[in-house]
């Protein structure tokens, strides 16, 4: 009996950090659009992801929006997503950390207001689309550098991405910050109190 509860332990644990060593890589534009993620409107995700390799990192991923002091409404991010941790886990927490950008709601994260029209631009507290987007990133302290960053319709496994070094690039020289892939930009506003967020994550 308590072998077959070790292997269940066992088991579990396999899962949970299954999730986080499973996330597909995107290597190329057209892998990141033909995931869906952050489009159409009201959807915020592709635009914050150009604007945030165009304006937030260099060349050699060094930070150049600080994390650690909250810039644009970046905040601590725990690892936890809806089933277990979403991203790998990190081994030397003085060193490393992971934060999380892209909660348009300024009453919890007050420099959110601070993120470009662009990316604000449709949303709407009242239509949780409009704020479900999330890019995380791995935070390097002692060397102010970006190791790695994710993109998450909202912490759930199976729509979070890691964003590969190719990626990056492309999309840091791509002329259409303002035009996401997709070309349906109509969209309805769900007025719905029954699938709310939590804006605290």
């Amino acid at each position: 009996m308590a072998v077959n509860q070790l292997v269940l332990l066992v088991g579990v644990l396999l899962s949970l950090t299954g999730a986080a060593s499973s996330l597909r890589t995107l290597n190329t534009v057209k892998e990141l659009n033909d995931t869906g993620f952050g489009s159409p409107p009201p959807r915020h995700g592709y635009v914050l992801l150009l604007w945030y390799v165009q304006n937030c990192v260099d060349n050699n991923m060094v930070s150049l929006c600080n994390p650690k002091d909250g810039e644009y409404g970046f905040h601590y991010f725990r690892n936890k997503g809806k089933s277990g941790p979403l991203l790998p886990k990190l081994d030397k927490h003085d060193e490393y950390a992971y934060y999380s950008l892209g909660n348009l709601n300024s009453h919890h994260y007050k420099h959110a207001q601070d993120l470009p029209y662009e990316v604000r631009r449709y949303y709407d507290k009242h239509d949780p689309r409009s704020n479900m987007d999330r890019l995380l990133v791995k935070y390097f302290y002692n060397k102010n550098l970006i190791e790695e960053i994710y993109v998450s319709a909202h912490y759930e496994s199976s729509q979070t991405y890691l964003i590969g070094p190719s990626l990056v690039s492309d999309l840091r020289h791509k002329r259409a910050l303002h035009q996401p892939p997709s070309k349906q930009w109509h969209f309805t506003i769900v007025q719905s109190n029954n699938n709310r967020y939590d804006e605290t994550m």
